[in-house]
């Protein structure tokens, strides 16, 4: 074996490994401290949501409009993004928060997400914080079989697994939770209704996802709170339209039965609606679902010590809890099926290999 010189550059090496020399690495841990901060910040607010919606109840029951918090959500995040792009951009950043474009391509967006937000009121009327943030966990599954349908995106056998493993663990956590926090009557019997809108919720979130993710990247001369601010008008209008047909608001109105509980079900709504934006362009899908899951623990914790919330701590179910997220940790871990395998197993109709001319075998000679 020859000896080979290598002549290195580490000026020109910038990776993660090799840390360029001009970054000073104080301006590297800075960064790396934001991005944990964010995280743990993301993590609370998946945390508090629930739990504030669970606060709001009166003796188990939402007294208010389920989805009136959500139309003054709406309402405020609307005018709050167009403070913020008046005061980025001036007069031409608040027109782009109103140009036709935006309205049409975010509005449609916005729409379906009121229904999601909608979903998600109706479930959280009947279930838990706790039950409600293990159930959207399904979303790991609903995305996989999504993606192997629409794009025909396999799993490898280790990610079925896992999956499979992470939808017993959540159904088991429902039961055990539900049967604990239950008596007399209601012992034994699960909300199904309840769990059928947060199924649905998780679709409608899937779908949502993918159509805001497509979106926001195409249209990269328009703010991000130009953005938010379309997605949060027709979001508005549509969940109006909802709110009308609810008994509480033709009987009693639209503030009936408010304290300063529902405002705070109404803040934190602004709060997930504009963070969860944002902060999607600074934490990867790996991070969020991980924060997301995380997030279940931190509800059980929470709905343990809080002397507030009448609830004992059971060991079960805190073990379950543990597992829904090791599932999940597990699942965003697994390699998923390489593009090469993907390609060969389902070959594009229209690619032809040409093996012979006139009846002649053509060969390849080498040089």
């Amino acid at each position: 074996m020859g000896k080979v010189d290598l002549d290195v550059d580490l000026n020109a090496v910038d990776c993660d490994c090799f840390p360029s020399p001009t970054v000073p690495l104080a301006a590297l841990r800075k960064a790396a401290a934001l991005k944990g901060a964010l995280f743990l910040f993301f993590i609370a607010t998946r945390a508090v949501h629930p739990m504030l919606i669970d606060m709001s109840k009166v003796n188990g029951k939402m007294l208010y409009a389920k989805n009136a918090p959500v139309v003054m959500n709406k309402l405020l995040t609307v005018l709050l993004m167009n403070v913020v792009a008046f005061l980025g951009g001036g007069t031409q950043g608040l027109c782009q928060c109103w140009q036709p474009r935006c309205l049409a391509v975010f509005g449609l967006i916005g729409t379906i997400y009121a229904l999601g937000d909608f979903l998600e009121m109706l479930s959280m009327s009947k279930l838990s914080g706790g039950v409600y943030q293990v159930l959207l966990q399904t979303k790991l599954l609903t995305t996989a079989l999504l993606c192997w349908w629409l794009k025909g995106s396999g799993q490898t056998s280790l990610q079925w697994h896992v999956l499979l493993l992470m939808f017993v663990a959540t159904s088991c956590f429902v039961i055990v939770d539900e049967g604990s926090s239950a008596s007399g009557a209601d012992s034994g019997r699960l909300p199904l209704g309840a769990m059928l809108c947060v199924l649905l919720k998780v679709g409608v979130s899937c779908y949502c996802a993918v159509l805001s993710e497509k979106y926001l990247k195409a249209f990269s001369d328009v703010s991000l709170p130009a953005k938010i601010s379309g997605l949060s008008t027709t979001w508005a209008m549509m969940s109006f339209v909802l709110f009308c047909f609810e008994p509480e608001v033709k009987n009693n109105g639209f503030f009936a039965n408010w304290d300063s509980m529902t405002w705070l079900v109404t803040a934190s709504f602004v709060v997930k609606t504009v963070s969860t934006m944002y902060l999607l362009q600074a934490l990867d899908s790996v991070q969020k679902n991980i924060g997301e899951a995380l997030a279940v623990i931190v509800i059980y914790v929470a709905q343990v010590l809080l002397p507030s919330v009448d609830k004992a701590f059971d060991l079960s179910v805190f073990l379950l809890a543990i597992m829904v997220v090791g599932a999940v940790k597990t699942y965003l871990l697994a390699p998923a099926v390489p593009k090469e395998k993907i390609q060969t197993a389902h070959p594009m109709p229209g690619d032809v290999k040409l093996v012979s001319l006139n009846h002649r075998p053509l060969t390849h000679e080498g040089p």
